[in-house]
Formats: structure tokens, C-alpha cells, sequence
């Protein structure tokens, strides 16, 4: 995990995610949520990188949390891509059962501006 928060960039996030799933390891939901965040602050947002990661950790039977699906909101809405945000947005709700919180909120109606 702290390999995660001390890489330097999202592309070293994602390999070394690669180098833990490689070794036989099940990432959890924390380092989903490192490298997703990564993804959301890096230079030029990478939001497909972001939502590939979410669709991995679900496909992997990791269940994303908020925080994790507030990334990938923030990470679409760096982009301008408010569609996909307000769709992370309700399937918080509907798909996850989630209570988006006002940060969540925040970042879907950023993304909107």
C-alpha cells in the first residue's frame, strides 16, 4: 500500500497494482482507491484508466466504497466528463447501495460546471 501512495505518477500506481496481482495477492479495496485517486490528480485527468480500475476491482469481487467512487468522480470530472460522473453519481445509490456524501455531491456538480 504505501508503495501505491509513494509512486509518482498513476502509470506507476497501476503497475505496481500489476506486480502485487502478479505476486498472487488480492489487492482490497485501498489500493484500488490509491491508484484511482492517482488517476484523478494526474497532470491531464486519466478517467478511463480510473473507470477500467473500478471495473477490475469489481470484476476481482472487490465492492467499491465511497471513497473509491468519489475518485473516479473526481477523476471524470477533471475531464469534463460530467455524464459519466452523474452516472458514477446514481450508481452509488442504485448499484452499490451507497449514500453519496456531500463531497461526492461536490465533485459530480463540478464536473456539470
Amino acid at each position: 500500500m504505501n508503495q501505491i501512495k509513494r509512486a509518482s505518477s498513476w502509470k506507476d500506481g497501476v503497475r505496481i497494482l500489476q506486480d502485487i496481482e502478479g505476486e498472487g495477492y488480492s489487492p482490497d479495496v485501498f489500493h484500488y482507491s490509491a491508484v484511482i485517486n492517482k488517476c484523478a490528480k494526474a497532470r491531464q485527468s486519466q478517467w478511463r484508466a480510473a473507470l477500467t480500475l473500478l471495473k477490475r476491482m469489481e470484476n476481482r469481487g472487490v465492492p467499491p466504497n465511497e471513497v473509491v467512487l468519489l475518485a473516479a468522480i473526481n477523476a471524470c470530472a477533471r475531464a469534463g466528463r460530467y455524464v459519466k460522473a452523474v452516472q458514477l453519481l446514481r450508481a452509488m445509490e442504485t448499484r452499490y447501495g451507497l449514500e453519496a456524501g456531500v463531497k461526492t455531491y461536490n465533485a459530480a456538480i463540478s464536473a456539470c460546471e
